[in-house]
């Protein structure tokens, strides 16, 4: 399944299925500091077809960025700091590799790409579950989406938010590199 974005960036977006029905929207206003995602899932329109076609959202979760000390993530009326949902591990491109615990018991890896984050089990097979795809402008051109292979489908709104975290820091780091070096890969 992919879920296409209305835009570039994970931190503005809709992102909606195939047949164009939003999914989620994410929102995060720019702050120099303390910024914010705020993400909601579509609900159930349970008025008959026709009569409104309106999106309905519900607040899903929030991730809080902090520049000193740890982000927090917001969640079915839990507050975790991202120091402890998330282990680091390995080395990327842009930085360590996120480890976390899903909600179906199972521990997955955050692979923080040159150019983009793939999501896999944390174990020897390294099963793709996700991967972002990023908005491709001259040759093939496509939308962003956030491909999410048939094994992680049940866990989706994690991988949502989990993206929406790995995302903005593997960014960072790569606008950052791209600063320091004069342009980027």
């Amino acid at each position: 399944m992919h879920l296409y974005l209305s835009d570039a960036s994970p931190l503005h977006a809709t992102f909606g299925n195939e047949e164009g029905q939003a999914i989620y929207k994410v929102d995060s206003p720019f702050k120099l500091v303390g910024r914010t995602a705020n993400i909601s899932r579509v609900v159930p329109n349970d008025v008959p077809r026709g009569e409104d076609m309106q999106d309905r959202f519900a607040h899903l979760a929030q991730v809080e960025w902090h520049t000193l000390g740890s982000s927090i993530i917001r969640q079915a009326g839990q507050e975790v700091e991202t120091k402890t949902f998330f282990q680091k591990e390995g080395l990327g491109w842009y930085g360590r590799d996120r480890v976390f615990m899903a909600p179906d018991g199972k521990e997955y890896r955050w692979e923080l790409g040159l150019k983009t984050s793939t999501l896999v089990t944390n174990d020897k097979a390294k099963t793709r579950v996700a991967r972002f795809h990023r908005k491709h402008y001259i040759f093939n051109r496509r939308p962003a989406s956030l491909e999410i292979y048939p094994g992680g489908e049940e866990i989706m709104d994690t991988i949502l938010v989990t993206f929406i975290y790995v995302e903005k820091i593997r960014k960072d780091a790569e606008n950052a590199s791209k600063r320091s070096h004069g342009g980027g890969p």
